[in-house]
């Protein structure tokens, strides 16, 4: 594989980086980390490089800006071919379903190749996502949060929201198989269905708890973790409450967003149903009018088969009355 340095100009990229810092610093009143980041890329041609590195330093740039804390060092950034172990590389197990993993103790991001490997979603979507997981344990200096908040953090970063999120999650809850946040430490461990789930529910988590607390009340969070204080006290510190009531909250909230009311008044929502409805009826249609027309060529083989030999039989001209057939002598 061959390695590819950072494309910008170092002067600017310091000079970029400089004048983040400065204004995270004056918006948030934190310290921000001075050492500007350089991203290296691995594993890519240098189209893929070129277009990794202008993604992560405008996501770095917008999460230094939002939080004052900034990466710090070299973070190295691979692409991951078919022919090598997900797992060696990112030094651990991995989903099957997974395309991409961030390793912070290694300030790595590791992602498959895209020109081997489906991605399924945009690659900038993935590389904000990945690059967030360093910089929430950036901000809490290493220290372990729930995972749902490393998700959903990510996510909102990622504008990882999909179509169809909002029915997974909607179909849980009217089901009463919604997953509480501490079952989402096990995401890595989870069937795709299920990882899609507790990924919907980290998303809109992390959204409940900056539409609650702001993001005031994270960095209150991230500090005490910072500091060593267990979930519990990082939470009271932050909001006010322990993790049990914020989880209690947070249920309260599904409940009242996905019951049956405000999914028939959610226009988003009832769109999704029609749509799919409709997806269903022409399917559905589709698969009747092929049945009707094999059912036809096998009503015409059949005729075919029974029919066939009146059908093979030779024919002649009828007779000519103005010419009549010639009287026909036998030979003695």
């Amino acid at each position: 594989m061959n390695g590819h340095r950072p494309l910008h100009d170092s002067k600017v990229r310091v000079l970029r980086t400089t004048f983040a810092i400065a204004v995270a610093t004056l918006l948030c009143g934190r310290i921000v980390d001075a050492a500007p980041v350089q991203f290296v890329v691995v594993g890519a041609d240098h189209a893929l490089a070129r277009n990794t590195i202008d993604i992560l330093d405008a996501a770095h740039e917008e999460m230094a800006r939002l939080s004052g804390v900034a990466l710090r060092d070299t973070v190295a950034v691979v692409y991951v071919s078919s022919a090598q172990s997900f797992d060696s590389v990112v030094g651990g197990h991995f989903p099957d379903w997974g395309v991409a993993a961030a390793v912070s103790r290694q300030n790595l991001i590791a992602v498959r190749s895209p020109a081997e490997h489906p991605l399924g979603r945009e690659l900038r979507s993935i590389l904000r996502h990945e690059l967030a997981h360093l910089h929430l344990d950036a901000m809490t200096r290493g220290w372990t949060v729930p995972r749902w908040m490393h998700e959903g953090y990510a996510q909102q970063f990622g504008h990882d929201w999909r179509f169809g999120d909002d029915w997974t999650v909607a179909r849980a809850v009217l089901s009463g198989s919604i997953l509480t946040l501490r079952d989402i430490d096990g995401v890595n461990s989870f069937r795709s269905a299920s990882a899609q789930l507790a990924y919907a529910q980290s998303y809109l988590a992390m959204g409940f708890y900056l539409h609650a607390y702001g993001w005031q009340g994270l960095q209150l969070f991230t500090d005490a973790i910072a500091a060593n204080q267990n979930w519990d006290e990082a939470l009271q510190a932050a909001t006010g409450i322990d993790y049990a009531g914020f989880e209690a909250e947070f249920e309260d909230y599904l409940r009242s967003r996905y019951n049956w009311a405000a999914f028939l008044g959610d226009t988003a929502l009832l769109w999704i149903v029609l749509v799919a409805a409709f997806v269903i009826l022409y399917l559905f249609k589709r698969r009747s009018s092929r049945r009707r027309l094999a059912e036809w060529e096998r009503q015409e083989e059949w005729e075919d088969l029974i029919l066939g030999w009146d059908r093979a039989l030779p024919t002649r001209a009828p007779d000519n009355p103005s010419h009549p057939p010639r009287r026909q002598c036998a030979l003695i």
